[in-house]
C-alpha cells in the first residue's frame, strides 16, 4: 500500500495563526534534527493518533495546550489526502476526523477543520486502501486474536519510537503490550505474504465445509439410528402387509434390500389388496414361533451370561495367583548369590569343612524351575482369559439385540392376531401402514438417494480434499522458508555495512517471540537480541529488521498492505545521550572532563569513534532508501545535525529546530503570560 506522509499540519487553538506546516520529501531521508524538547518524538505520535490510534500519546503541556487539531497529508495510489482530528478533550481521545476530498487538496488550509467523519469511517477507508481481507485471520476465532487484520494492525511495520529503536525486548512499535503482541503475532506472516488472502478465503471455506460435514454427518448418524430401527422391524411390516392381504402369503426376501423392494411394490399399489386366505392361522404360527427363537435366545443369554461370570472370577483368580507366585519367586532370588558363595569346602555359615550346604541348594534346583514354570504360564494365561471376556461379550450384546428386535416383532404380531381375531380389516389400517412405510422408505431415500445424505457427503468431501490440495501447508512452509532467508540475508548486509561487529550466530526472525534470535551452528543452541552486545547492536538489528521486512513488503507489489513509510525517532541515542552532539563536533568541553587529562582525550577519541558511527547509519539508510528505488519513505528524528550525515547523497535536513528557529509549535502560539517562555519540555 503507497503511503508517503508528505506533510504535517497543526492548527493553533488561537484562530489567528496560521497552521502549521512541516513538509517531507520521500525523495530522499527527511531528517528533523534538534535540540532536545523542541517536539520531534511527538511527530510519530502525532502521525500515530492522526491514522486513527485508540489512545493519544502525544504529551500533555505545551503542544496541546497551543494546538486545536493536527493532521497529515498523505499520498496514495489515489492522490493526495488530507486527514485531521481534534485533540483529546479531558485525555478523552475524539473519534471526529476531517477528510479533504482529494480534489480540494490544493485549496488553501481552512482557520479550523470541522468534522465530516469519524475514527470508524477513516479506519474502514485505510482497510480497504491496503487490500486487507474482511476475513478473520483465525477463522476458529473470529473475535480477539484472531479476528480480521486492521490498517492499524500494520503500524507496528511504520513507527520506530525511541523507547523501542533500542530495546532488546521488543522490535515492533506497541509489541510490548500483550494484547498488540498477540495480534502482531497473527498480523506478521499476512503482511509478509506467507499467508495471503487467498489462503484465508480457503481456510474460510474450509472451515464452512467442515461444519457443515459435521452437520450432516450428525444428521446421517440420526437418520441411520432411525432407519436401523425400522429396518429391525422391516420383517414384521412384511408380516403386517401380509396380515393386511396387502401381500400374498410366503417368507420374506433373506436380505434386507429385497425386503425393501418388496415393501417399495406394496407401496406403489397404494393399499391394493391380494388373494391371502387363513390370514389369522398363518399369523398364528408365525408368532408361536417367533416365541420359541425369543425363548432359544433367552436360553443362549442366560448361558453366556453364567460364562462371563466365571470368566470374570477366572481373571481375578489369575491375578492373585499371579501375585502369590511373583512373592514365592522373590524368596529364592538369592538362590544363585547363595551357590556361587558355596564353590568353596568350607561352609560360608559356620565354616566347617563339609559339602551339605551345596547338595541342599542342588535339591532347591526342581522346586524353583518349577516355580519359573508357574509364574511363566500364570503371565500368558492372563491374555488368554482377557481374549475370552471380550469374546463372550461380544456374542452377549449381539445374542441380547436380536433378541430385542425378536420381541418387537412379536408384539407387533400379539397386537395383529389380537386384532384379527375380533374384526377384519379397515381400510383405516391399511392407509396408517401404507403412510408409515412410504416415511420409513423416504426416509432411506433422503440418505441413500443421488441427492440423499451420504451423496451430499461424498461430495463435501470431495471439495475439502481439493481446497486441502489448493492450500498445500507444504507449499507455505517453502514461502515462509523463502520469506525468512531473504530477511536474515539482508539484516547480514545492512550490519556488516554498518561496520557493527554483530551477534555471533545466523539472525533469524522469531514470528513467536517477535523479535530477533541468533542460531549457531551444531547444537549449540540459539541467543536473542536480549541476550546480546549493546545499545549500538540492539539499535543495529532494530533498523536491519524493519528494513528487511520492508524489503518483503515492497517485493509483494500491489498486494503489499503494509504502508510504505518508516519513522525512526533517535537513532543515535545509543552514541550521545542529550545534547552532547552539538558539544562533540564543536570541540567544546564535555561537563565532567577534566580538561588536559588523558581520560578525558581517551573519551573524546571514543567519541568521536561514536560520531562516524553515527554517520555510518544515516549512510545505511540513505543506501537502503536508493535500493528500494524511494518507494519506502525514511524519516529521521534525531539530536544529529549535518555533521552526522555530511554530503551522503539522498539526506534531506527538513527543519532544524535549533536556536532561534520556531519549533514544532512557533513561539508566537504560546501566550506572553505563560510559564514557558520556550518549548522545552515537548518531547
Amino acid at each position: 500500500m503507497k503511503l508517503f506522509i508528505r506533510e504535517i499540519v497543526i492548527w493553533p487553538e488561537d484562530i489567528k495563526f496560521q497552521p502549521r506546516k512541516l513538509p517531507f520529501d520521500p525523495g530522499a531521508v527527511s531528517v528533523v534534527t534538534g535540540w532536545s524538547g523542541t517536539g520531534k518524538s511527538s511527530i510519530v505520535n502525532i502521525i500515530d493518533y492522526v491514522l486513527g490510534s485508540g489512545t493519544c500519546s502525544i504529551a500533555v503541556g505545551a503542544i496541546r495546550n497551543a494546538v486545536s487539531w493536527f493532521g497529515l497529508t498523505i499520498e496514495t495510489d489515489n492522490g493526495l489526502t488530507r486527514i485531521a482530528r481534534p485533540k483529546p478533550a479531558a485525555r478523552q481521545v475524539s473519534e471526529d476526523i476531517w477528510i479533504q476530498d482529494i480534489d480540494a487538496v490544493g485549496q488553501p488550509l481552512p482557520t479550523r477543520p470541522h468534522a465530516n467523519s469519524n475514527v470508524a469511517r477513516l479506519k474502514l477507508l485505510l482497510d480497504l486502501r491496503s487490500g486487507l481481507s474482511n476475513l478473520a485471520l483465525d477463522p476458529e476465532r473470529e473475535q480477539g486474536f484472531g479476528g480480521r487484520a486492521s490498517f492499524r494492525d500494520l503500524a507496528a511495520f511504520n513507527l520506530l519510537p525511541q523507547h523501542i529503536v533500542a530495546n532488546p525486548h521488543t522490535l515492533f512499535f506497541k509489541a510490548d503490550s500483550s494484547h498488540h503482541r498477540e495480534t502482531l503475532r497473527h498480523v506478521l506472516p499476512l503482511a509478509m505474504g506467507v499467508v495471503t488472502n487467498d489462503d484465508l478465503i480457503r481456510a474460510h471455506r474450509l472451515k464452512l465445509l467442515r461444519d457443515e460435514h459435521r452437520k450432516l454427518e450428525t444428521e446421517l448418524r440420526t437418520r441411520r439410528n432411525a432407519l436401523d430401527n425400522w429396518s429391525a422391524n422391516a420383517r414384521g411390516s412384511f408380516f403386517r402387509a401380509q396380515e393386511l392381504s396387502l401381500l400374498p402369503p410366503g417368507d420374506p426376501p433373506g436380505d434386507l434390500l429385497g425386503l425393501l423392494n418388496v415393501l417399495k411394490e406394496v407401496v406403489a399399489a397404494g393399499g391394493q389388496s391380494v388373494a391371502a386366505p387363513g390370514r389369522v392361522s398363518v399369523a398364528v404360527n408365525r408368532l408361536d414361533e417367533i416365541r420359541r427363537q425369543e425363548e432359544a435366545l433367552d436360553k443362549k443369554i442366560n448361558a453366556e451370561r453364567r460364562r462371563l461370570r466365571k470368566l470374570r472370577s477366572l481373571s481375578r483368580s489369575v491375578v492373585d495367583y499371579n501375585d502369590v507366585l511373583a512373592e514365592q519367586s522373590a524368596s529364592v532370588k538369592g538362590v544363585g548369590w547363595f551357590k556361587s558363595h558355596v564353590a568353596g569346602k568350607s561352609c560360608v555359615l559356620c565354616g566347617s569343612d563339609t559339602d551339605m550346604a551345596k547338595y541342599a541348594l542342588e535339591e532347591l534346583n526342581e522346586p524353583i524351575a518349577e516355580l519359573e514354570s508357574l509364574s511363566t504360564g500364570a503371565t500368558t494365561a492372563r491374555p488368554m482369559v482377557d481374549r475370552d471376556l471380550i469374546a463372550v461379550q461380544t456374542t452377549l450384546l449381539q445374542a441380547e439385540k436380536d433378541l430385542l428386535m425378536l420381541q418387537r416383532t412379536r408384539r407387533e404380531f400379539e397386537v395383529v392376531v389380537d386384532n384379527e381375531r375380533g374384526q377384519s380389516q379397515s381400510l383405516e389400517n391399511i392407509y396408517r401402514f401404507i403412510g408409515s412405510t412410504e416415511q420409513a422408505l423416504r426416509m432411506l431415500g433422503d440418505i441413500q438417494g443421488d441427492e440423499g445424505l451420504e451423496a451430499r457427503l461424498d461430495k463435501l468431501r470431495r471439495e475439502i480434499r481439493e481446497i486441502e490440495r489448493q492450500g498445500n501447508e507444504e507449499d507455505r512452509r517453502k514461502r515462509a522458508q523463502e520469506v525468512h532467508g531473504r530477511i536474515s540475508s539482508y539484516i547480514v548486509r545492512f550490519i556488516q555495512h554498518l561496520g557493527i561487529k554483530g551477534a555471533d550466530g545466523h539472525p533469524v526472525l522469531d514470528e513467536r517471540e517477535l523479535n530477533l534470535r541468533f542460531d549457531h551452528e551444531g547444537s549449540k543452541g540459539s541467543d536473542y537480541l536480549w541476550e546480546i552486545g549493546s545499545g549500538e547492536n540492539w539499535m543495529a538489528y532494530h533498523l536491519a529488521a524493519l528494513l528487511a521486512l520492508h524489503g518483503i513488503f515492497l517485493a509483494r507489489g500491489q498486494n503489499n498492505p503494509v504502508p510504505t513509510f518508516l519513522v525512526i525517532d533517535q537513532p543515535s541515542q545509543v552514541y550521545f545521550p542529550s545534547d552532547t552532539f552539538e558539544q562533540i563536533v564543536t570541540g567544546e568541553h564535555v561537563p565532567g572532563d577534566a580538561k588536559g587529562s588523558p581520560e578525558a582525550d581517551r573519551r573524546r577519541k571514543r567519541r568521536l569513534s561514536d560520531l562516524e558511527s553515527t554517520q555510518k547509519i544515516f549512510s545505511s539508510l540513505a543506501r537502503a532508501h536508493k535500493s528500494f528505488e524511494s518507494r519506502l519513505q525514511i524519516i529521521v528524528l534525531d539530536h544529529a545535525d549535518r555533521h552526522a550525515w555530511g554530503e551522503i547523497e539522498g539526506i534531506k535536513e527538513v527543519e532544524n529546530w535549533r536556536g532561534a528557529a520556531d519549533f514544532l509549535i512557533p513561539a508566537e502560539w504560546i501566550p506572553d503570560d505563560s510559564d514557558l517562555e520556550r518549548p522545552e519540555e515537548i518531547d
